[in-house]
This record gives structure tokens, sequence and C-alpha cells, in this order.
């Protein structure tokens, strides 16, 4: 990659005109969504790895959007993000992703995820079964849900089954080394990147990881939504603790958007998000880095882990939305208990 890659990081990085994001509170809900049909295909899911994921010591940046095989969707470069500090050598790390078609109707179920590495799910669960292999590899799996407090595999890091688990395979490594997936969407070439060159011509939506150097040259924090792209040099598009309603020291570690193509949030947009582990707002309002949240002052609760058939100390650290019914739960969600 090193090739493609050059020099592109030294590009410019513009501080643009922040969007406001507002968006209607939500109370605590564990909604039971409706069945659908079939998991994704692995070759339209998009992903990013972690800091230690082993394809990084072969030259994927942390900040790479990938496809199966660890193939580059998007490169980091691309992204107009600076991918890796040169003096520090610390690298970018992508928590959130969206392309910002989330919220469409799929024939997926309608909350796709992965979970960290140490992650239990909870007992009966394809994700338990996964924890439950040696060594436990749920990291770099991609598990489905309809809500109502059980998942499916969708689709599996290296395709070799694991006691009643068994997926199509991402083609990744999983064992004593193992991909852990970071942010996760489909295919780029769907929404961002039309013509397919992996150069997106349509804003890509993300959040960075603590340490990452971009945050320092945007003045921006992991609990901020940025917008990114070849004519969206990364800009903050939603303000954590303004607009989201977090805590400044918050990270967003997984995240779902549904954009109107306005430039501007507003009632056609969705977003929703979970934290990272020793995120402030997780123990002010008794979260857990597994429960999918939504912007508010403070933010609430959308899903519970327990709704997505997980244990509260568990961590989803990475999520794509399909069609979670925002129109037709919407009354029954904004109720008052």
């Amino acid at each position: 990659m090193s090739a493609a890659r050059s020099m592109r990081w030294a590009g410019a990085l513009a501080a643009g005109i922040a969007l406001v994001l507002v968006s209607a509170q939500i109370s605590p809900s564990a909604v039971t969504l409706p069945q659908a049909a079939s998991p994704p295909d692995p070759q339209s899911v998009n992903f990013t790895v972690a800091a230690n994921d082993p394809l990084v010591a072969q030259g994927v940046m942390p900040a790479d959007i990938l496809s199966a095989g660890g193939n580059a969707a998007i490169l980091c470069d691309d992204l107009g993000l600076l991918c890796v500090d040169p003096i520090t050598s610390d690298y970018d790390v992508i928590g959130g992703l969206s392309y910002g078609q989330d919220f469409v109707s799929t024939e997926d179920l309608p909350i796709q995820f992965s979970v960290d590495q140490g992650s239990l799910g909870a007992a009966g669960t394809a994700v338990r079964v996964e924890a439950a292999c040696s060594p436990g590899e749920p990291q770099a799996d991609v598990f489905a849900t309809a809500g109502g407090g059980s998942n499916v595999q969708a689709l599996d890091g290296d395709g070799i089954a694991c006691g009643a688990n068994s997926s199509a395979g991402l083609y990744l490594e999983e064992g004593a080394s193992s991909s852990d997936l970071s942010a996760l969407d489909r295919e780029a070439c769907l929404f961002a990147d039309p013509n397919c060159d992996g150069v997106p011509e349509n804003p890509v939506f993300l959040t960075l990881a603590p340490g990452s150097p971009t945050l320092a040259t945007l003045g921006a924090s992991p609990a901020d939504i940025l917008m990114a792209g070849v004519d969206y040099v990364p800009l903050e598009w939603a303000d954590g603790v303004a607009d989201l309603g977090l805590n400044t020291n918050d990270a967003i570690d997984a995240l779902c958007v549904l954009d109107n193509g306005d430039g501007e949030y507003g009632g056609g947009d969705r977003v929703l998000f979970s934290l990272a582990p020793g995120s402030p707002t997780l123990a002010a309002q008794s979260f857990s880095p597994a429960d999918i949240l939504a912007p508010g002052s403070p933010p609430s609760r959308r899903f519970t882990a327990a709704s997505l058939g997980l244990q509260a100390g568990d961590d989803v650290d990475a999520m794509m939305c399909a069609s979670v019914p925002f129109t037709v739960y919407l009354p029954v969600v904004l109720k008052n208990p």
C-alpha cells in the first residue's frame, strides 16, 4: 500500500463550518425489532481494525477502510487524515464509521455489530459461542440482532466454524493472534464511493479514538463526529458536548448516521452510537459500553446491552444499522414511562 499512500497525508486539513446536530431526546427503551431475512454478504461489508491488529504489522493503517481479506476500500489518506504522526508514530484509529445511509431498509437484521476482545455475550447467544472458543474470538466477527435479547453470527473472522456458529468469512486472522474490528459499515461503493475508485465522492462520517493525531490537528475530541472525504476534509460535524450531550472525555466507538444530504442535521437525520469503556458518561448515567445511545441532554439509552444479547460488561465497538424502524416506533419510544 505504500505506493498508493505516498505523501498524500500532508494535504490540507481545513477547518470547516461546524454543523449543528439537533436531535429529539429518546427515552430509554429496549425495542423488539422485526425479523429480517439474510445476513450481509462479506463482499458488501467494510470495516476498520484496531491499532494492534495483525494487519497493521503488514502495512495497513488503523484508519484505512477495508473489505474482506483486508483489502483497501478507502485509504486513510483519502479521508484527509494524518494517518500516522511522523514524529510520535501514533496512529489515527477510527472508532465509529458511517457512510450516512444507516437505517435504510435492507434484508439484514436491523442491527449488526462487533464486540471488543473479552466480551462474553449472554448465555445461548452467538457472541457467547465465539467467546467460548479457545482462544475466544468474537472480536473479528459480525453479529446481528433484532433487539429481542438474542444475537446470531452474521460473518465470521476467518470463516472457520467454532462451536454452533458457522458463517461466511471475512478472510481475517483468528486464533492466538486475531484481527479486531473497530468500525463497520456496508460497502463504500454503494454510498460514499459510487465509482469504486477508492476515493470517496460523498461524505464519510467517523469518530477517532483517543490519541489519534488528527484530533489534535483539528482541535477535536473522540466524542465529536467528523465528516471526511475528498470534498470533505475533516471537519467537526457534531460537537460531542454541545450537540450530543456527551462529556469531552467520552469516546464514541460505534456509530450509525442517516444524513439527509443537505449539509445540516435536521428532522430527516438520525444518529446512534455507543461509548468506549472508561467514558465518563457511562458511569454518570449507569450505561454500559454495550448499550446503544441516542443524543440528548443527557444521552438516552436506545437499546440496552441485554436487548442485543450482551452483558453489561461487554463492549460494542463497531456497528451498522439497517431497518431500525424510527418511523414506526418513534411514538412508542418517545412516550413517557
